[in-house]
């Protein structure tokens, strides 16, 4: 009988560089994203005839709360790879995601009231199609840009948080020759 010889090493394992794995990872997150987006959308969509809203109209509910989630969230991985900090807008994308996440739950709630498990199983999973929007968007960005190098990282740091100091003058000591206590 032949001696078969196991993979050891990098070969053992998945390579995450292969392109073949790249684009299944990609196409992955594309099908969740529009998966969840649709899913949100429905539920905004009725939530817009919460708002008395045309029905001819009713497709900018989603549009002015989920569309903005992919779109801040987008940018908000551009400024990060300028090094720019953006913690407002972190706090705006999860408020958003908590808002979206809500009216969804709300609409699911409105529809099949909550006395099931069946309705409870579809109140949560609405409710989760925002976060999955933001976390697939957070992911798809992290995969499809470049890694900063970390001595370029470290150095628009330092630029940007380096500052020189500023001389102050020395605090004024009034003359205490010739006083008696």
């Amino acid at each position: 009988m032949a001696r078969v010889k196991h993979r050891v090493g990098s070969a053992a394992a998945i390579n995450p560089d292969d392109i073949r794995m790249h684009r299944l990872i990609v196409v992955g997150i594309i099908v969740t994203l529009a998966a969840a987006i649709a899913t949100s959308w429905n539920g905004l969509v009725y939530v817009a005839e919460w708002q008395l809203l045309s029905p001819d109209l009713r497709w900018l509910t989603p549009v002015m709360v989920d569309v903005p989630l992919v779109v801040l969230t987008l940018a908000r991985g551009a400024l990060r790879k300028r090094g720019i900090a953006t913690p407002g807008m972190l706090v705006g994308i999860v408020a958003m995601t908590t808002y979206s996440s809500l009216a969804n739950a709300a609409h699911t709630i409105a529809v099949s009231g909550t006395g099931s498990l069946e309705s409870v199983g579809g109140i949560l999973t609405n409710a989760l199609a925002p976060w999955l929007i933001l976390a697939m968007t957070e992911v798809l960005w992290m995969l499809v840009t470049k890694p900063i190098r970390s001595g370029r990282k470290a150095a628009q740091r330092r630029r940007t948080t380096t500052r020189k100091p500023v001389p102050r003058p020395a605090p004024i000591q009034p003359a205490l020759e010739g006083l008696d206590a």
